[in-house]
């Protein structure tokens, strides 16, 4: 009897360890089946989401043209960082910066200005253009800047686009994915990059006065608008009176970011070249959100990054998406207006009645 109790309670031992192992190991296969952590990556340039490493990726900052019969451009929707500068006569220009997004078709590419060479310099990014100033030229030489031109490129990775319906010299068009790969095939490092941009956390809330509009005299005959939209959270990009649309998708351009600088441009060459007060320090604008505040701006030297801050001497932070620098002479080719606590439309200061809508 005493025989029989000792096997009984031996077999009850063994199932019960059995029963622990197989415990154990469903556990342990749980533990192995689960998934692993998803890394997330973001882009410098626009804190945006992203499932592989960006981050060193090259720069790519892209003249273009914005001649009457250059618009509409190409790849502006897929742009970074957008500078808007004033250039000869009554025209402007753009400067495309290009990391997150390497379109294949980007243009119309135009000529380089000194003033957009030393700002790629502040990004390390390569600076392609098509031609340029003697001054433009001169100053990629002197910043030591890695450029891309047209002129001798063309038809290598430059060419003229002969479906835009446009004629020479605005019909000159890029392959960003063929530049990039032209520089591997020449062994330039295009996996350097040290620049980005300043984000706030989703916490943080903007300060600044409610400003839903802000209207850029460029000149007599050129100005923009700039409106935000409550719905998309983006400032809407008005040029002429019309929408600004990208040539590829036939969507109108939109800013996360609007970024306005204050520096004189004065007539410093042949053919009405510019030269741009973009040394040194000023003030400028920052709308975000549908709210304003003022900053400063600062640039040491040439090859210097121009630095943001706002009235408490921070630095300035980046909403993530897209952001459009304008530059324009002064205040006074700013207009816009705020409410006060009475809810009532006064004019902003850097308005006057005879520049108001």
């Amino acid at each position: 009897m005493k025989k029989k109790f000792i096997a009984l309670m031996l077999a009850m031992v063994s199932f019960s360890l059995i029963a622990c192992s197989n415990s154990n190991t469903k556990e342990t296969a749980a533990v192995e089946e689960k998934e692993p952590e998803k890394i997330v990556y973001y882009t410098p340039l626009t804190h945006e989401e992203r499932d592989e490493d960006q981050s060193k990726e090259k720069i790519f900052a892209v003249m273009l043209d914005n001649h009457d019969d250059a618009r509409p451009q190409a790849a502006i929707n897929q742009a970074d960082i957008i500078y808007e500068y004033r250039v000869e006569g009554e025209f402007t220009r753009y400067m495309a910066l290009f990391q997150s997004h390497l379109p294949e078709n980007v243009g119309p590419v135009r000529s380089a200005r000194p003033y957009f060479v030393q700002t790629a310099k502040e990004y390390d990014a390569i600076y392609t253009h098509w031609g340029g100033s003697e001054a433009g030229l001169s100053e990629v030489r002197s910043r030591n800047v890695v450029d891309l031109d047209g002129i001798a490129l063309e038809g290598i990775v430059f060419h003229r686009n002969k479906d835009v319906g446009k004629r020479a010299p605005h019909n000159g068009y890029v392959s960003l994915p063929e530049l990039k790969n032209y520089l591997v095939e020449k062994n330039v490092d295009v996996n350097n990059n040290a620049a980005s941009l300043n984000f706030y956390e989703e916490s943080e809330n903007l300060q600044g006065e409610d400003v839903k509009e802000i209207t850029l005299k460029f000149n007599d005959r050129y100005k923009t608008n700039f409106i935000y939209d409550e719905a998309t959270e983006k400032y809407k990009y008005i040029r002429q009176g019309e929408p600004v649309i990208d040539e590829n998708t036939k969507e109108e351009f939109t800013a996360k970011n609007l970024v306005v600088l204050f520096q004189k441009g004065v007539v410093a060459g042949p053919k009405g070249t510019l030269k741009i007060a973009n040394i040194g320090a000023g003030d400028g604008l920052l709308l975000q959100n549908g709210k304003l505040i003022p900053i400063t701006w600062e640039k040491e030297n040439e090859d210097a990054m121009t630095i943001f801050k706002d009235a408490e001497g921070n630095l300035i932070k980046f909403h993530p998406g897209n952001t459009f620098i304008s530059v324009v002479d002064d205040k006074n080719s700013a207009v816009y207006e705020t409410l006060n606590e009475e809810n009532t439309q006064i004019t902003g200061e850097t308005s006057n009645s005879s520049n108001q809508k």
